[in-house]
């Protein structure tokens, strides 16, 4: 399998499985217990895209130093406040901002080394 496609599938399942947790807490309330969250079937799908997220997480672990890696996934810091914008009508102040465009330099600077 492609390395590159190993680290893009686990952005995509990581920020999938995140947005699909804060659907699973917003559903269920801020006093549900564990139970009413293991009969959402949207918690289900979350820990399945977490899973597969791990997965393809080892096979790019076996083709790239781990430093730079973990640098790539920073890209979350990005695509899950956007997609919370787009799909809960979250706000992300400016330093929210500042802070997730930080995080996409020091990717690319990574990223070129």
């Amino acid at each position: 399998m492609n390395p590159w496609f190993a680290i893009a599938g686990t952005i995509v399942l990581t920020v999938a499985g995140q947005l699909l947790q804060k659907r699973v807490a917003l559903r269920s309330g801020a006093a549900a217990g564990l139970s009413c969250y293991l009969r959402a079937a949207d918690f289900w799908l979350a820990l399945l895209c977490l899973a597969g997220a791990m997965a393809l997480w080892l096979v790019a672990l076996a083709s790239f130093e781990i430093s730079k890696a973990y640098a790539l996934l920073g890209v979350n810091y990005l695509l899950v406040p956007l997609a919370a914008i787009g799909l809960f009508g979250e706000r992300l102040p400016a330093r929210g901002w500042l802070g997730a465009l930080l995080v996409c330099a020091g990717i690319l600077l990574i990223g070129r080394s």
